[in-house]
């Protein structure tokens, strides 16, 4: 039998369709599309988040994003080594419809317009959102709900960080009461909060901790209950 140039050139290339082809091959790449599917049902821990009306466009004070891989960095960032003055930072903790049940839209509203009435007054605090409806993690290492201002007094590390809570409601914040509370200095009267989920000063943040255990929490709330119940029987089975 004669083979052509061609033919034996083209060998390698079948011989590579063939093993391409291979039941192995096959199963991997199945194996690959069904675990991509189930991955893509797993919401993200992590997303961005856009506040509605932005603010920083018209002009107004940057309005930071906290996030669970940046939100120490952003917060640390602005204080300097040498500083004696701690820099403030007022995070609006707000959320979507599952976290505050569509309802935070009225506060970030007034939030936002407290960024545009700050913007050419550097000695006013340091402006942040975190989402509890995209930061599901970092909500629960923190213990915070929607909605709600957490103020930060930062020195340089090792320096206790002081944080204040202040309740806000849904349906009557407006930007005056976001401002007075500044001005007035009526938040310096609330005690600062010393919890176990202190972001910065309890001994889950000091001991690397609170992340995992915000991780813990959250799996809970998006891991079917069945889910749970089938791990236990199996668990419970191979004990027996």
């Amino acid at each position: 039998m004669r083979f052509s140039t061609v033919t034996l050139l083209a060998l390698p290339l079948l011989a590579a369709a063939a093993q391409d082809a291979s039941p192995l091959e096959q199963a991997k790449v199945q194996a690959q599309y069904y675990l991509d599917k189930f991955l893509s049902y797993i919401p993200n821990p992590s997303k961005a988040h856009t506040p509605p009306t932005a603010a920083a466009k018209a002009g107004g004070k940057t309005l930071n994003i906290l996030t669970l891989h940046d939100w120490e960095h952003t917060i640390r960032s602005s204080v300097k080594p040498s500083s004696t003055t701690p820099e403030e930072w007022w995070v609006l903790i707000t959320g979507g419809n599952k976290t505050c049940f569509g309802m935070c839209e009225k506060v970030e509203t007034a939030f936002n317009q407290t960024a545009a009435l700050w913007s050419p007054v550097p000695s006013t605090p340091h402006l942040a959102y975190l989402n509890c409806e995209d930061q599901p993690v970092l909500c629960n290492a923190w213990g915070a709900g929607p909605p709600n201002l957490w103020m930060f007094e930062v020195l340089p590390a090792p320096a206790p960080v002081i944080v204040r809570l202040k309740n806000l409601n849904y349906t009557t914040t407006v930007m005056k009461d976001i401002v007075d509370l500044y001005t007035t200095r009526a938040y310096k009267e609330i005690t600062p909060y010393e919890g176990f989920f202190h972001p910065f000063n309890s001994l889950l943040a000091q001991y690397g901790l609170a992340i995992p255990l915000g991780y813990f929490f959250w799996v809970f709330t998006v891991v079917p209950s069945w889910l749970f119940m089938i791990i236990i029987s199996f668990a419970s089975r191979s004990l027996m």
